[in-house]
């Protein structure tokens, strides 16, 4: 695996010792190509929540890897106590200079000059161990293992990398790969949005705090390769309960957040709702009545009511009854969701 871009040759002929000009490595040994991956993972959060994601991955290179575009798309999904469901979008793009991250949300580029670990990459198998070979997407790579992090490389391109870090499975494995293709600026290009510019220091918090855009996804990658600071290595008899619970809250973080800001906004959207709907004459009127609320349930991956058809004094009152219920449970939770500091505590409320 290459550390870094340059390397001076010396050979020795006839006693005499000649330096070569600079051989340039690059960051993947093949020149350009496409590799199209599928991304799956999950972990019970807490006794009462199950979290699971799934989407897609994309990269795309050319100048053997000096100008790279990676994009991610997927949901991450809670089920059980805690109802959550995001999708999440992700894009990357390196330059020879400069690293262009888009964030969706705000509709910008964030771009900065590159640093020194951009530039010299880092070793995908520093403190792995070469363990064999494997066929991923019809292409033979090789297999390296480390602490909870198995990948396995193709020319510096990782193909298929899992983890299991403290129970929480991420995988990301490619299903076409395409070497040698004519990448065109359009196929490397970003979205166009205006662009932000800053400066990237190691240890600056604003800096990271910008690069949350992509929340538990990102964190869930970032597991994966080791960057998270609590990853550490356990076995599944080893795992330590507190150890868990504390890094559980910590990839949840986002979750919990986007909970404790929509759990009363839902709760404000029942009393709204039933409010509406108990002088409404006809469907047409009725479903307007229940928009915001069905809006709300599907945004949080709660299950959304069907589109009402038939409206009269009976169904009418079956359907107030139903929210009433739903307004009184939720309503005696809210307390408890206000207390609550972390997805430990929210799931307990919510179970």
């Amino acid at each position: 695996m290459s550390i870094g871009h340059h390397m001076k040759k010396i050979l020795f002929i006839g006693g005499v010792t000649f330096l070569q000009a600079e051989v340039t490595t690059h960051p993947f040994e093949v020149e350009s190509g496409m590799v199209l991956y599928e991304i799956s993972g999950g972990t019970q959060l807490t006794p009462e929540t199950n979290l699971s994601i799934k989407g897609k991955a994309k990269l795309r290179f050319k100048d053997w890897g000096k100008v790279k575009l990676e994009e991610e798309s997927g949901v991450v999904l809670t089920t059980g106590a805690i109802k959550h469901k995001q999708h999440v979008k992700r894009l990357e793009k390196h330059t020879k200079d400069t690293v262009i991250t888009a964030d969706y949300t705000k509709e910008h580029l964030l771009e900065r000059k590159k640093s020194s670990y951009d530039i010299h990459g880092h070793d995908e198998t520093a403190s792995f161990t070469k363990t064999g070979e494997e066929t991923v997407a019809g292409v033979l790579c090789d297999v390296w293992e480390g602490a909870s992090i198995k990948k396995c490389i193709y020319k510096n391109i990782v193909l298929k990398l899992e983890s299991h870090v403290l129970d929480v499975l991420y995988v990301k494995e490619a299903t076409k790969v395409i070497f040698d293709i004519n990448t065109s600026n359009e196929a490397c290009g970003v979205p166009d949005f205006p662009v932000k510019e800053f400066a990237l220091f190691k240890h600056d918090i604003k800096t990271k705090n910008v690069h949350k855009a992509e929340n538990f996804y990102k964190m869930l990658k970032e597991t994966a390769f080791g960057l998270s600071d609590m990853n550490e290595s356990y076995s599944s008899s080893e795992i330590k309960d507190e150890e868990r619970r504390k890094f559980i809250n910590h990839i949840s973080k986002d979750i919990y957040k986007r909970q404790k800001k929509l759990l009363p906004k839902l709760l404000r959207s029942m009393m709204k709702t039933r409010e509406c709907l108990q002088t409404v004459e006809d469907p047409f009127t009725a479903n307007q009545c229940m928009e915001h609320f069905s809006q709300m349930k599907a945004q949080m991956g709660r299950e959304k009511d069907e589109d009402i058809i038939l409206w009269d004094e009976k169904r009418k009152n079956i359907l107030l009854d139903k929210i009433e219920d739903e307004l009184i449970d939720l309503q005696s939770r809210i307390p408890c969701v206000n207390r609550a500091k972390n997805i430990t505590d929210l799931s307990i409320c919510m179970k």
